[in-house]
């Protein structure tokens, strides 16, 4: 009796999927709107207008950049504090919501960190990018997304997420 059981799920199953599309057939051209490249785009288009909305009226800039990325901009005097490679408090509220919403997408993640104004400690620039990279990580993130800069000049730790190659 179990073989007749199967064979009826199987019929219900292809008749549901049969009648769950009332648009008419090519009323969505090949490929329709969700062609897997305008997808990624899309959630990045989003998660800036997401983080700009909760950073209104805040130091931190996040803006679309021509080429398709989105750039988080942190000013050093809130990511870090004179001569430290600790994340300081608002770059990690920052950090936080950036890691929970790219922990399940591709996307690849550039961080650049920039040492003391007046100081040409590019270690201090390179600990405290690897210290932003670091604190992504510990959050799921896996290390291999991401490219780190230390920056001898600049003003602020720089986040910029881009969707992955094309295959």
């Amino acid at each position: 009796g179990m073989r007749i059981l199967l064979g009826l799920g199987v019929l219900v199953l292809v008749g549901v999927v049969g009648c769950s599309t009332p648009s008419p057939p090519g009323a969505v051209g090949p490929g329709g709107a969700a062609t897997p490249g305008s997808a990624p785009k899309q959630t990045l288009a989003s998660e800036q207008r997401r983080l700009a909305e909760l950073f209104r009226g805040t130091p931190v800039v996040v803006e679309m950049q021509r080429e398709g990325s989105l750039r988080i901009q942190v000013p050093l005097e809130f990511a870090f504090d004179k001569g430290r490679a600790v994340v300081k408090p608002p770059l990690a509220k920052v950090l936080d919501l950036v890691a929970r919403s790219q922990r399940a997408e591709p996307t690849r993640l550039a961080v650049s960190a920039p040492t003391d104004p007046q100081s040409k400690a590019a270690q201090l620039a390179t600990e405290r990018a690897n210290s932003t990279r670091d604190y992504l990580v510990a959050r799921g993130l896996v290390p291999t997304r991401f490219t780190v800069t230390a920056m001898t000049s600049g003003d602020s730790v720089v986040l910029v997420i881009t969707e992955p190659p094309a295959p």
